[in-house]
């Protein structure tokens, strides 16, 4: 499905953008931008849009002055027909090309949509669990009873043991809508929720059947959706096409049957799950309701619990960025320097595949690995000329001390071994333990890589960076005595022939002069 940016307001000169669902594109005004916006508000690589599951996905990519869709900033968030985008100055509106196509009137039942009917039935009961099993039991025969109750439990079941087993928030939530749309047997489903606790609600995972056409994939009630949120309420609506006074929006969508059920935790709703049959499908019942309420009601409980934990996480993330501001204030030529070091890492990570937690794990260290430096005498950082032996060692203290200032880090082995052994060498002439080869771990060898490459792609006061040649020139003459070989193959060699590893480094380091770049 192929969609238009429109520009209408700051961008007269640029012309209408044909998206793709099969290539995302970069909106900024750098250089490695996919959609040049020359203007001063907008970033470098201010965000990204991406085909996902049946929709266009608009991505923040870290910038300055925020990506706003529909006077709402967000961090990501899917686009639907008409919506308005505003990055700085520059205004565009996303446009469908197959709803434009379509004669039947718009598609997309839009936060404007007015719904003048009465819903059939509303479940408005305190939050159930699942322990309580209020499974409803068609009348007859015992078989058919007998099918249904095993189904039921069966159903339940799964999803409790996937909430209670299942640690990453993406997969548990692809994994509860698979089971949705197993037990409701619904054409079209949306999980809808916030990453953040007290976030915007965006529809995180989508799910269609392959019989339902590409211009009704990608839609659903925003209004019904927020009733469900903001009431508490359950709600089953059957053959809306039938109520009168129902806008074209909803008269062109061939639903015969909704279900939206408000995902519950203790503090209240912290999201909704919205599924529908389309014309040519029975109706859902009120014991599909009440089945697809208790597992809702166990999604709220992932949900909820991954909220907090990211919230813990971002916690964390502050405290350890605070520490970082104070080794900066001590050392003011490593100014940034973590947050680059951590950054090259992490493309390093990318390159091997990492886990999300070994990611994580690289991440802290990568940030914590001068916080050694805060019980160094600032006169000795600072110090424009050649140390001596004794404050030689002093500085060199700092990986030590820093290990031990992250040893209390709750499954913080990793993280303090790298930041013990990040001055290790390839041929053990590094300190503080002399590790040689694969005796220092592999986030130390990293580390090691990516606090050198920062030192080589960095200006300093005693010479300018150095170019791209120069950098790879001086990898691959360290390799095997600095550095760990394959390590340094993989990194020069992503840099020499990935244009996007090039230009992902390039934003690290932000260089206006091409030539003097690392990338």
């Amino acid at each position: 499905m192929d969609a238009r940016l429109i520009p209408i307001a700051g961008t007269l000169d640029q012309e209408e953008v044909v998206l793709s669902s099969s290539k995302p594109v970069v909106i900024g005004r750098g250089e490695s931008a996919d959609i040049l916006v020359a203007q001063s508000k907008v970033s470098r690589t201010h965000c990204r849009i991406s085909f996902d599951n049946g929709f266009y996905v608009i991505e923040d990519l870290d910038s300055k002055n925020g990506t706003w869709v529909n006077n709402r900033r967000v961090s990501k968030a899917f686009l639907f027909h008409h919506d308005q985008i505003h990055l700085g100055d520059a205004d565009f509106r996303f446009v469908l090309e197959e709803a434009l196509s379509e004669s039947s009137g718009p598609l997309l039942m839009n936060d404007e949509t007015q719904f003048e009917f009465d819903v059939e039935f509303r479940d408005k009961s305190p939050a159930k669990t699942a322990n309580s099993m209020f499974l409803s039991l068609p009348k007859g025969d015992s078989s058919v009873e007998t099918s249904v109750v095993k189904r039921n439990l069966s159903a339940v079941m799964k999803v409790i043991e996937k909430v209670n087993a299942e640690p990453n928030l993406d997969r548990l939530l692809e994994d509860l809508m698979d089971d949705v749309m197993e037990v409701t047997d619904a054409d079209r489903g949306y999980l809808i929720a916030s990453r953040k606790v007290g976030d915007v609600l965006i529809p995180m995972v989508s799910r269609h059947k392959e019989s339902v056409p590409p211009s009704a994939r990608n839609t659903f009630s925003r209004n019904l959706v927020s009733e469900a949120y903001e009431t508490g309420h359950a709600m089953l609506l059957s053959d809306p096409m039938t109520k009168k006074g129902m806008p074209d929006s909803v008269l062109s969508q061939p639903v015969h049957s909704i279900m939206c059920v408000p995902m519950r935790a203790r503090i209240g709703q912290v999201g909704v799950i919205y599924v529908d049959r389309l014309l040519g499908s029975l109706p859902f019942e009120k014991s599909d309701l009440k089945l697809f309420t208790t597992i809702a009601n166990q999604a709220g409980i992932a949900v909820r619990r991954a909220q907090l934990t990211r919230q813990v996480e971002s916690l964390f993330r502050d405290a350890v960025r605070t520490v970082i501001n104070l080794v900066e204030i001590k050392d003011k030529y490593t100014y940034s320097h973590s947050e680059r070091v951590t950054a090259v890492a992490l493309l390093v990570g990318d390159l091997m595949s990492f886990s999300k937690k070994d990611q994580r794990d690289l991440e802290v260290a990568a940030l914590l690995h001068d916080v050694g430096k805060l019980g160094v005498d600032p006169d000795i950082l600072t110090k424009p000329r050649t140390l001596t032996d004794d404050e030689f060692a002093r500085v060199k203290r700092h990986t030590v001390d820093g290990a031990r200032v992250v040893a209390d880090i709750e499954n913080g082995e990793q993280i303090a071994e790298a930041v013990r052994h990040h001055h290790e060498r390839w041929d053990g002439t590094g300190y503080p333990d002399g590790c040689a080869a694969e005796e220092a771990s592999l986030f130390s060898r990293i580390l090691a890589l990516a606090d050198s490459f920062d030192a080589m792609a960095s200006d300093r006061p005693y010479r300018k960076a150095l170019t791209r040649e120069e950098t790879i020139s001086e990898l691959k003459k360290c390799k095997g005595t600095q550095f760990d070989p394959a390590l340094v193959n993989v990194f020069t060699d992503a840099l020499e022939n990935e244009r996007r590893f090039r230009n992902r480094i390039a934003e690290i380091y932000r260089r206006e002069d091409k030539e003097k770049s690392p990338a």
